[in-house]
């Protein structure tokens, strides 16, 4: 199954909602329920469908495997012609007709983690003060530690951006770079989960582009912290196009291409993660919960950079990234001009 977040216009201003892809269309979930709810007879219908299938996707992946299985139904009962006509909210949209948002629009929190062994042998030749990386050999090893735990980071679940949005280039930075990466979201409350019970987890899997300001993040790095601002400014967090459950692909066995400018730059595979999902997982929980809507990255792949790529320069106003995995579609965004002062 495929979840999309997507706004739709109306006349007090746009409404998001929660939908899944179904013969090229979105159906709205909420919608479909309300209709499924009406079909039986429910006295309240809406608010019913309110309560266990909200439209945002948080609240639908916290209340769990009844919500999962209405929507199962309501999807069956649409698909059958139920609910046409009926007068109720509309239930489905051309995707020309909606802005698709990132799944998660502002997801609880994101951990992104760096779990490709190729991009932890670059950024250790970054952190170490020699960002000439030109040198750097396939077979060079990560750092000691790398061996011993998974590293990851916390990022702002305020600035994530849809699959289509703008990068809106800092002003503060002369350096500005994509990371391929993609993650998961997870779809039930847990700590201290072990790896081998990790994928009950997994909601599913999204693209994700962790955009980046080179130049301050590596100076913030000399401090011992962060990165904090070469990472978080409006729009860094890129997501999408949509959420797709574990029973739909085979996450470590995925093409990952990148173009810029419709040239293809990057062409890697999630099979080239040292650490998988439920290491990340397991190593993430430990004395601390995890909740629906959180997002866990894998870090960027092995050559999912700037300079890692073939594309050998930073980004400008007017490039436009492509990142593309097999199964999970396509982002695509245009670097514009930040705001003047």
């Amino acid at each position: 199954m495929k979840y999309y977040t997507f706004r739709v216009p109306t006349p007090l201003g746009g409404v998001a909602r929660v939908g899944v892809e179904q013969d090229g269309r979105l159906i709205d979930l909420n919608a479909a329920a309300a209709a499924l709810f009406t079909h039986l007879g429910e006295p309240d219908p809406g608010e019913y469908a309110d309560f266990l299938v909200p439209p945002d996707l948080v609240g639908y992946l916290a209340r769990g495997d009844k919500a999962r299985r209405t929507a199962a139904e309501a999807l069956e009962f649409v698909a059958g012609g139920g609910g046409a006509g009926s007068g109720e909210a509309r239930l489905t949209y051309g995707f020309d007709e909606v802005r698709l948002l990132a799944p998660v629009p502002r997801p609880p929190i994101i951990r992104d983690a760096s779990a490709f062994l190729g991009h932890v042998r670059y950024g250790k030749e970054c952190v170490s003060g020699d960002r000439d990386i030109s040198e750097v050999a396939p077979d060079t090893p990560g750092p000691a530690m790398f061996y011993e735990l998974p590293p990851y980071f916390h990022q702002s679940g305020a600035t994530v951006a849809g699959p289509h949005d703008p990068i809106v280039k800092p002003r503060f930075t002369a350096e500005l770079d994509f990371e391929f990466e993609f993650g998961v979201v997870i779809g039930r409350r847990g700590m201290n989960i072990p790896a081998a019970a990790a994928d009950a987890y997994i909601a599913g899997y999204t693209i994700y582009n962790d955009v980046s300001a080179r130049d301050v993040q590596f100076r913030e790095m000399q401090l011992y912290l962060g990165p904090a601002k070469g990472k978080n400014f409006e729009g860094a967090n890129i997501m999408g196009p949509c959420l797709v459950t574990p029973d739909e692909i085979d996450p470590y066995n995925l093409r990952m291409v990148a173009r810029v400018n419709g040239e293809m730059v990057v062409d890697d595979h999630s099979s080239g993660m040292y650490y998988r999902f439920p290491q990340l997982i397991e190593w993430i929980s430990q004395e601390e919960y995890l909740h629906p809507g959180d997002f866990i990255a894998s870090g960027t792949c092995d050559h999912g950079t700037c300079m890692t790529s073939t594309l050998k320069r930073w980004l400008d106003v007017g490039d436009v990234v492509e990142l593309e995995m097999e199964g999970l579609g396509t982002v695509r965004n245009e670097v514009v001009a930040g705001p003047r002062p």
